[in-house]
């Protein structure tokens, strides 16, 4: 009887022990992703206060905000940096209220503006605009 009460307390210790560090495997469905980050210029000169924005393929867009030197580094989710890898398209934003009245060429807020490849680990991608006499595109009124 001793015995019985010893192997079935080993197994229920055994069985909680499997099912408590199983569910510490802490599994997601996000994606592999690349450290990316940048300097956006128009002309020469650093951009602040735009939205920039990567757009995978397929999945979720990852972004981030230029300060006064133009720097980004994008964000996938709240407090997780990266991209998605693989080919992303990017675009540009403002952020509501923005006070940002710098407008872009046109022909680089289309999707084929700027095309990307990002690989695992760090990827730095300088977005390089220049005016090419077109009328610049401006965010809209808020």
């Amino acid at each position: 009887m001793k015995t019985d009460f010893l192997k079935y307390g080993l197994c229920f210790v055994g069985c909680m022990a499997f099912t408590l560090l199983s569910g510490c495997g802490g599994s997601t469905d996000q994606p592999e992703l690349g450290e990316v980050s940048g300097v956006v210029t128009l002309d020469g000169t650093p951009v602040a206060g735009v939205n920039v924005v990567f757009k995978p393929d397929a999945g979720r867009a990852a972004g981030g905000n230029t300060d006064a030197e133009g720097r980004y580094t994008l964000q996938y989710l709240d407090g997780v940096e990266g991209c998605k890898l693989g080919p992303n398209t990017v675009g540009f934003d403002w952020p509501p209220g923005s006070a940002n009245t710098v407008g872009f060429p046109a022909k680089y807020n289309g999707d084929a503006a700027f095309k990307f490849d990002v690989k695992p680990g760090s990827n730095t991608f300088d977005l390089k605009m220049e005016s090419d006499g077109s009328k610049p595109v401006v965010p809209l009124e808020q």
